[in-house]
């Protein structure tokens, strides 16, 4: 037998018994721990398989200096992961007869026949396909005669290009279709999926429990956000907390919020091997079944990835700024690989 085989087996056993948990629960605990110990997590962590929730707790401060904990009843902004809560209201809006998914914006927009705006379509704006460059700014909220101005990166459809302009734009229709305004529209997904820790934070002060965002995880100094969350509304001013998160897990799985025809078209390839309608899209063991999305603000990082095949999901929300935690979420993952 080769030597080397032989110098690999003590690298590999050192491998394998590097997490001393027995149980699936001891092994996240051991990550996890290890990521807060580190400096690389405070926050809340939500593991659930099959609809139970297997692991669960909070680390950190949700307020240093008065003292108070993070805990379950604790929201975080959720940044971007707003963008597959926009997505499900189109999606609802669409099987309502109210949007279709080929609708042009010139449809719901003043806007010239003849420009390339009037062309982008509903589909194109929940792929992250229309082109349109970010038309919304820290001093600048989205306004329809924007779209007169428009520039694009690319042709609508033929390229894909991450854009927060284009749900922004996507809440703009939702309301404009539905007659609602966002804050509405959102309280009836509250309503379906009984979501009570969840909303839109157009003035973060206002909301209850709502972790003050910081810095670093030493949370020595509090990080400022600068601009009016509404400006963000619908790419990235939702609050939650990991339990109302699961809770839209758990709601989509037993089909209260969307049809199974628009679930399958929520998660389909529509830009392949990267995005389906709200979500990001990730292959594990050869199988296409990981929905994803990530957060970031001023003060606030998150993850959320959704196992469909194998009814896993995975919630991180983090009151720290500026985390990596696509690392933690592939060290849990890999726990539950082996769980089976």
């Amino acid at each position: 037998m080769n030597k080397a085989f032989y110098y690999l087996i003590p690298l590999l056993l050192a491998g394998c018994n590097a997490n001393p948990g027995k149980t699936p629960n001891e092994k996240i605990d051991f990550v996890v721990n290890k990521a807060f110990e580190d400096g690389d997590f405070i926050g809340s962590v939500l593991v659930a398989k099959k609809g139970d929730i297997i692991y669960r707790k909070n680390f950190g401060m949700a307020d240093a200096e008065k003292g108070i904990p993070v805990s379950d009843s604790t929201k975080f902004l959720i940044a971007s992961i707003s963008k597959p809560v926009t997505a499900i209201l189109i999606l609802q809006l669409a099987e309502q007869g109210k949007v279709g998914l080929n609708d042009p914006l010139g449809k719901f927009f003043s806007v010239d026949n003849n420009s390339q705006a009037s062309t982008v379509t509903v589909h194109q704006l929940l792929t992250h396909t229309s082109g349109i460059k970010e038309l919304i700014g820290k001093d600048h909220a989205f306004e329809e005669s924007d779209l007169e101005e428009a520039d694009f990166d690319f042709k609508p459809g033929s390229d894909f290009k991450y854009s927060n302009t284009g749900y922004v734009i996507l809440k703009e229709i939702a309301e404009r279709a539905s007659g609602e305004e966002f804050e509405e529209l959102i309280a009836h997904i509250c309503k379906s999926a009984q979501l009570n820790a969840f909303g839109v934070a157009n003035d973060p002060h206002q909301v209850s429990n709502l972790a003050l965002g910081y810095k670093a995880t030493n949370q020595k100094e509090t990080a400022e956000i600068g601009y009016p969350l509404e400006i963000v509304n619908g790419a990235g001013s939702l609050y939650a907390t990991a339990s109302d998160l699961f809770k839209i897990d758990r709601a989509l799985r037993s089909e209260i919020l969307l049809s199974k025809e628009s679930i399958e078209l929520m998660q389909k390839q529509h830009v392949k091997e990267k995005f389906g309608y709200g979500w990001f899209l990730r292959e594990r063991g050869g199988v296409w079944d990981v929905m994803y999305h990530e957060g970031d603000l001023p003060g606030y990082t998150c993850f959320f990835s959704r196992r469909t095949r194998k009814d896993e999901a995975i919630i991180l929300l983090s009151n720290v700024e500026g985390l990596n935690l696509s690392g933690l979420e592939n060290d849990i993952s890999r726990i539950l690989k082996f769980d089976n």
